[in-house]
C-alpha cells in the first residue's frame, strides 16, 4: 500500500465527499456492477480505515513502574539524582542507574504512554501524556511505587489525523488501492484530541466510493513518515538541548508548535496554570542561560527575558533556513544547529551555525561548520560537542568563532542529543547511552555503554 501524508488525507478526504460506499468482502472486488449502477459520475475503490481510541484516564491507570524492558526506540534524555531518563517515544522511560558510569544499570521502566519529554523536581516527574500534562509523584521509585497526581487536558498540540495516518502508512495491504481514512467517525468522538486519543487502526477491507473526481491513476508523493541546587533550593534535574519542557525557578516550561505554555509549581510540587505566551509557528526546544530563554525553531531562534519567570518577554529573533533546530549558550555566543532530514525541515542544511549575542538585541551568525545531519549539542568553553546522527560525535574547536573546525570524530555510534555534567557527557544514541570522561574534552573516554 502506498504511503500518504495528512496532508494528502485532506486532500483525500475533499475528494471523497460525495456519493455511495459499498464495501467489499474478497480481497480484490470481483463485482462492479453494484457500483457502476449507484454512480452517476464515476466510482473508484480504496482501502478503508476506522481508527482505535482510549481514554486519558485509561492512559493514566497505565502509569506504572515496570522491570527493566529493552530499547526499541530511544527518545529524549534527563538526569535526576544519579539517575538517567531515557524516553521511548510514546511508551514511557527506561531508568537507569549511573552512579558507577563503568557499569551502567538500566534499573526499571516507567510507562507512560503518548509520553514524549519530561522534567523533574524535587522528586515530581512532569510528563506530556499526547496533549496532557501529568504530574507523577516518584519519591518512591526505589521501592517501584509513583504516584500520579493532577493532570492538565489540551496543554500540548495533538493531530488526531496525522496519529492514525502514521498507523495506516505502516499498515501492510495486499493490493494497489489508495488507502482512505473514514473521516466521519473520527468527527463524532467527542473530546477527540484533549480527552480522547488514537490507539490503534481497524482495516475495514475494499470499499467502492462514488465520485468523479478521483481517479485510479492519481499521483502522489510518498509518505516519510543539569541545574545545580544550593542548600534549601529545589532539587531539578537537567534535560537535553531537544528538550521542550524546563523548569525555571517555580515554574515550568512547556512548548506547544508555536506558544510557551507556563505553569506555577506550588510547594506540593502540583501545577497551576500560569499563563502563556505566543510565540511563533515551528518553535521547537529550550534553553536558558542565566535570565535568558533561547528557543529554537524551525526557522530561526528567538530569545525571551525570563528576568521575571512568569513573565517571560521578547527580546530578539535570528533567522535562518528552515530546518529542525536545536540551540545552546554560553557566554556571548549562541550555538544551533540545523538539520534538513524531513518533510517539516526540508531545506537540504546541515550544519553548525555560531551566533553573536555579545547585542542581545541583535544576534548577528559569526561562523559555520557543515555537518551530516546534526541533532543535539552542548557546549563547554570553546569546545561544542555536537550529537551528528549516523555520522557519530564531533568535537568543534570554537575558539576562533569565524572558524570551527573538528578535533574529534567518534564515528561508533548514531548520537541524538547529549547532556554534560561536570566531565561527564551523557549520550543518547539509537541504540542506547553511552558515557564518556572529558576531563580532557578533545580525547573522550568511554566509560560505559548500555545498548539494545
Amino acid at each position: 500500500m502506498k504511503g500518504i501524508t495528512p496532508f494528502q488525507s485532506l486532500l483525500l478526504l475533499f475528494l471523497f465527499t460525495t456519493g455511495c460506499t459499498i464495501t467489499f468482502s474478497d480481497d480484490e472486488p470481483e463485482a462492479i456492477s453494484d457500483c457502476e449502477e449507484s454512480c452517476e459520475n464515476g466510482y473508484s475503490y480504496y482501502n478503508s480505515f476506522s481508527v482505535e481510541t482510549t481514554t486519558l484516564e485509561e492512559l493514566k491507570s497505565k502509569i506504572a513502574v515496570e522491570t527493566a524492558i529493552p530499547y526499541e526506540e530511544t527518545g529524549k534524555l534527563y538526569f535526576y539524582n544519579n539517575t538517567l531518563f531515557v524516553n521511548q517515544p510514546k511508551e514511557g522511560v527506561h531508568v537507569l542507574d549511573v552512579s558507577d558510569p563503568a557499569n551502567v544499570q538500566k534499573t526499571k521502566f516507567i510507562h507512560l504512554p503518548g509520553n514524549i519529554d519530561i522534567s523533574i523536581q524535587n522528586n515530581i516527574l512532569y510528563a506530556d501524556l499526547y496533549s496532557a500534562l501529568v504530574e507523577v509523584d516518584i519519591s518512591d521509585l526505589s521501592n517501584d511505587n509513583v504516584t500520579v497526581g493532577n493532570t492538565k487536558t489540551a496543554v500540548f498540540d495533538y493531530d488526531p489525523y496525522g496519529a492514525a495516518w502514521e498507523l495506516i502508512n505502516a499498515y501492510k495491504v495486499d493490493n494497489d488501492y489508495y488507502p482512505r481514512l473514514e473521516y466521519q467517525e473520527l468527527d463524532k468522538i467527542k473530546g477527540l484530541g484533549e480527552t480522547v486519543f488514537v490507539s490503534g487502526i481497524t482495516y475495514n477491507g475494499i470499499k467502492c466510493s462514488c465520485d468523479y473526481l478521483y481517479r485510479d491513476d492519481m499521483v502522489f508523493l510518498e509518505s516519510t513518515a543539569a541545574d545545580t541546587s544550593t542548600a534549601g533550593s529545589p532539587k531539578r534535574g537537567q534535560g537535553g538541548s531537544l528538550a521542550r519542557f524546563k523548569v525555571v525557578d517555580d515554574y515550568l516550561y512547556g512548548l506547544t508548535q508555536q506558544a510557551i505554555k507556563i505553569f506555577r509549581i506550588n510547594d506540593d510540587g502540583s501545577l497551576s496554570n500560569w499563563s502563556s505566551v505566543s510565540v511563533d509557528w515551528g518553535i521547537e526546544t529550550l534553553y536558558r542561560l542565566g535570565d535568558l530563554l533561547f528557543i529554537g525553531s524551525n526557522t530561526g531562534m528567538f530569545i525571551y527575558d525570563i528576568e521575571d519567570p512568569g513573565n517571560p518577554t521578547f527580546v530578539s529573533e535570528y533567522e535562518h533556513f528552515r530546518a529542525c533546530d536545536p540551540v545552546v549558550a554560553e557566554g556571548d555566543y549562541a550555538y544551533v544547529t540545523l538539520r534538513s532530514t524531513n518533510d517539516w525541515c526540508a531545506n537540504n542544511v546541515n550544519q553548525l551555525q555560531i551566533i553573536d549575542i555579545t547585542n542581545i538585541f541583535e544576534p548577528v551568525q559569526v561562523g559555520t561548520y557543515n555537518m551530516f545531519a546534526p541533532y543535539g549539542l552542548a557546549v563547554r568553553g570553546d569546545r561544542v560537542f555536537v550529537c551528528d546522527a549516523a555520522s557519530g560525535i564531533k568535537i568543534v574547536d570554537v575558539s576562533d568563532k569565524t572558524n570551527p573546525r573538528v578535533v574529534q570524530f567518534i564515528e561508533d555510534y548514531d548520537a541524538r542529543d547529549v547532556i554534560l555534567l561536570d566531565n561527564t557527557a551523557y549520550v543518547v544514541t539509537t541504540a542506547g547511552i553511552v558515557i564518556y570522561d572529558v576531563t580532557d574534552f578533545d580525547n573522550p573516554v568511554a566509560l560505559g555503554v548500555q545498548e539494545l
